[in-house]
């Protein structure tokens, strides 16, 4: 239904007087101009005004998802009718029963179509940077919460509508605090020296499969386990330079395998926000550009394979809440969808430059989102309808008895637990049979999702016409768990019923399932797999808890760790959580003592986001971390107290070399290379007193641990028997955007102690080595390499120029003085997503605090 362009401009603008309702506008609440240039409200006081929206009006309720990574509250706004909020939990009842319609009649699925109501999820500034989201959510929610029209009403009354001010609000917090700071000097608007999430930064909206992090998992619960919504959308801003708003349809490539549906709800409400937009002369508005509806690693994109309709809206930014000039010269395109800035048919009324402000941003997003529950309440019945007969779908679309097996007999049956607990949490239905195998029968609403996750990706070629270069993918090609964790899944048919309990999504809830310890009374030492990341906890718990270890059989794919007693008993915990299975054991002759390894993370003041998931990971599995800025490793080039002597191994994360050296990115003659400075005490980098302190702590025995292009500067200090032969490659030459690569690894090492003979490693970037003969001052030994042919390397994704990557190695250890160097040419905790190469990191550490055999 097309209601009237006057209309829609009042419900999107309009604010209605205080004494209307007694409700205070945002404005009014927290004492400042809400949108005005230079004005931002932190996430506490966002939480404040929704708790007192929530307090006077009836239609507002809040519901309080979980603590953040950092402790504060993440909060949800449910929007309604009065009548809706009274009876929310018969309105989530029938969301969940037409999100898995199993039992249903025709005639019922329509009942209930009819008794329900559309639940829209909207999700706000995930990426702190992208702040104005979490300052319109407040304006919209006075809105709905105070209007009086007949069609606000009509909209309330057929829409529960959930909103999210912020998904990441530490970030937003850290933020606002930054700008506040320096308004009014020439570092306003500028980027912070960290990361504006504590340990991921702009990649909070990649870890929706896996579910790492605390507002992923409190989202997660609340969307797959609770209110099932039928639509939701995540807002987002984008560069300032091209396009003002990009709005679904999404461009090419899509995957297949979704529902059309999904698409058809996509393109139908996506056309509906850009006709409204189009209405208030709000330019510049774009669909069918450079963000495709392929890769399922985002927030709404994983609800496509869960057959909700999931929506992206992109907006030019301003510099956080400073207004920015652009000049209609500085306007461009080259992006897939916009080659040349011009008006074209998905981008017919091009912006013409000026200035745009935080209040265009807001405004933008505000039109967008009125006119999303305007098609919301229109089309309530069918939305409702619509989900069920994507899960019903999903469910036939699987032969009798199909599904995936999980044995439990396997190289890491500890992670092989932790996939199907992972899958779980998600709302997959997983079997844990009595034997300790796992099944996941594909005739379930979630089939779809569960073939996406457990089997290998091929990225479709787009062409822009016939014969010409195949488009790169947008982000990455791959998310293949069975290949990133290392785990054993078979793809069979059972038929028959199939015994055991449904796991639980005890993760999400943050708790530990509790499984069988064995007599740690009946022996004084036991030992247990080194291949598992999930070995490392029990080992880190163990040597934390006072005990003793060691590694067996180092160098081998048969290694193992060695716990005593005392450590047994402190790790007790860790191992009923994992289910490592441990062995009563004796020390043998040649076993290698380990101790706790204490470790560094390089932190430079350019913010690295794989720093943090170093970090995090680290600090997951029980590892002793600290992070070394920049000043710290200079000023130990003149200290009396040695970088040995604080840790025994370092992590340079994947950072370039440059911002390691320098503190500034590349300059390409090819591009700009002006880039926006940091107040003065964040500038710079390690420069050649950090490359000597550097290069003392490992001449005098500590490990040095290079990750993806991190290599490079090490390659280029140290003098080391190595080459990145990818270095200068570009693009056209060399492109793996994000795929899982085939990988021998080579034993008789302790970093590849426990590792099976192929792993499949994770590939986004440029690095691969050569190694050469070496004088007798150093050691070097491949420790990965890829295969001779370049038809066995790509597993999973895409890959461009393969044959580079023959007979190269991936990873490299050198002995350099009394220390150790280790070179990944890939990030083997990647995202903290890649569990099967997470030991190679981990025997690393192990490895600088080992005892000599």
């Amino acid at each position: 239904m097309i209601r009237s362009a006057a209309l829609s401009i009042v419900l999107s603008l309009a604010i209605l007087p205080l004494a209307a309702e007694g409700i205070p506008t945002p404005s009014e609440h927290l004492r400042i101009t809400v949108g005005a240039d230079r004005t931002l409200a932190d996430y506490r006081q966002i939480v404040s005004y929704f708790e007192m929206l929530a307090s006077r009006s009836p239609r507002v309720e809040l519901q309080h998802l979980g603590p953040t990574t950092l402790n504060e509250s993440m909060i949800m706004a449910i929007i309604s009718s009065e009548r809706n909020i009274a009876r929310k939990d018969r309105i989530k009842e029938i969301g969940a029963r037409l999100a898995d319609p199993r039992g249903l009649t025709a005639e019922q699925i329509d009942a209930l179509a009819k008794e329900g109501r559309a639940v829209v999820l909207v999700t706000c500034n995930i990426h702190s940077t992208e702040i104005a989201s979490s300052q319109m959510a407040m304006e919209w929610a006075h809105a709905l919460a105070t209007a009086e029209d007949e069609e606000t009403l009509r909209r309330l009354d057929n829409v529960v509508l959930l909103l999210v001010p912020s998904l990441n609000p530490d970030g937003q917090i850290m933020v606002t605090d930054w700008y506040k700071k320096h308004l009014g000097t020439r570092w306003e608007g500028g980027a912070m020296p960290w990361l504006y999430h504590h340990y991921i930064g702009h990649d909070n909206n990649r870890d929706w499969f896996m579910l790492t992090q605390r507002e992923t998992r409190a989202m997660t619960r609340a969307i797959y386990h609770e209110w099932f919504p039928q639509l939701f959308v995540d807002e987002h801003q984008m560069g300032s330079d091209g396009p003002r708003m990009f709005i679904p349809p999404f461009s090419d490539p899509m995957d297949p395998d979704v529902h059309p549906l999904i698409w058809r709800e996509v393109n139908l409400i996506g056309s509906s926000m850009a006709y409204r937009l189009e209405q208030q002369r709000k330019a510049g508005v774009i669909y069918g550009y450079s963000f495709d509806a392929y890769w399922l690693g985002g927030t709404r994109n994983t609800g496509w394979w869960k057959n909700i309709t999931g929506l992206l809206l992109e907006v030019a930014s301003a510099r956080i809440a400073t207004p920015i000039w652009i000049d209609p010269t500085e306007l461009q395109g080259g992006r897939k969808g916009l080659v040349e800035y011009k008006a074209q048919v998905n981008h017919p009324n091009p912006w013409k430059g000026g200035w745009w402000r935080l209040r265009d941003i807001i405004d933008y997003e505000r039109i967008a989102s009125d006119a999303l529950l305007e098609v919301a309440a229109d089309r309530r019945e069918d939305l409702l309808r619509d989900i069920a007969r994507r899960a019903a779908d999903a469910i036939a679309g699987a032969a009798p008895g199909e599904g995936y097996a999980i044995p439990s007999a396997q190289h890491d049956a500890p992670t092989a637990r932790r996939l199907a607990q992972l899958l779980a949490d998600h709302n997959v239905e997983v079997i844990e049979e009595p034997g300790g195998d796992f099944w996941i029968p594909l005739a379930q609403p979630y089939g779809l999702f569960v073939r996406e996750m457990l089997e290998p990706q091929r990225y479709p070629e787009v062409r822009l016409v016939r014969d010409s270069e195949a488009l790169a993918p947008y982000d990455v090609a791959t998310w293949t768990l069975p290949l990133l964790m290392g785990v054993e899944v078979r793809k069979t048919t059972r038929p028959g019923a199939i015994t055991g309990r449904r796991l639980s999504e005890s993760l999400l809830l943050e708790t530990t399932p509790q499984r069988p310890l064995p007599d740690l009374d009946s022996a004084p030492h036991f030992s247990f797999p080194a291949g598992s990341a999930e070995s490392s906890r029990v080992l880190n718990a163990a040597l934390r808890g006072g005990g003793k270890g060691w590694m067996i059989d180092s160098g081998t794919s048969n290694g193992r760790f060695l716990i005593d007693q005392k450590g047994a008993k402190a790790a007790a915990a860790k191992i009923r959580g994992t289910g490592t299975p441990l062995t009563p054991a004796s020390v043998p002759e040649g076993a290698r003592s380990i101790r706790l390894p204490r470790v560094a993370t390089y932190k430079p003041w350019n913010p690295s986001m794989d720093e943090g998931w170093t970090r995090w990971l680290l600090e997951q599995y029980g590892f002793a971390t600290q992070t070394f800025d920049n000043r710290t490793i200079r000023e130990a080039a003149k200290s009396a107290r040695s970088l040995l002597e604080r840790v025994d191994a370092i992590i340079l994360a994947d950072i370039s070399k440059d911002i390691i050296q320098t503190g500034r990115p590349k300059r390409d003659p090819a591009r700009m290379s002006y880039f926006v400075e940091m107040p003065p005490e964040y500038q710079g980098g390690i420069g050649s007193e950090g490359a000597e302190a550097l290069r003392r702590f490992v001449e005098g025995g500590g490990t040095l641990i290079a990750l993806d292009s991190a290599s490079d500067w090490v390659i280029e200090q140290f003098n080391v028997p190595v080459r990145n032969v990818l270095a200068e490659a570009r693009p056209a030459d060399f492109n793996s955007p994000g795929s899982l690569l085939r990988a021998e690894i080579r034993s008789g090492h302790v970093v590849t102690t426990g590792l099976p003979s192929e792993l499949a490693i994770f590939l986004d970037d440029t690095t691969a080595f050569q190694t050469a003969i070496p004088g007798s001052e150093s050691r070097r030994q491949v420790l990965a390499s890829y295969p001779e042919d370049a038809r066995d390397i790509l597993l999973s994704g895409w890959i461009d120029g393969a044959g580079k990557l023959t007979r190269r190695a991936a990873a490299v250890a050198v002995g350099y003085g009394k220390g150790k160097i280790v070179l990944f040419g890939f990030r083997p905790q990647h995202r903290a997503q890649t569990h099967a190469t997470f030991p190679m990191l981990f025997n690393a550490l192990y490895w600088s605090v080992m005892s000599e055999e």
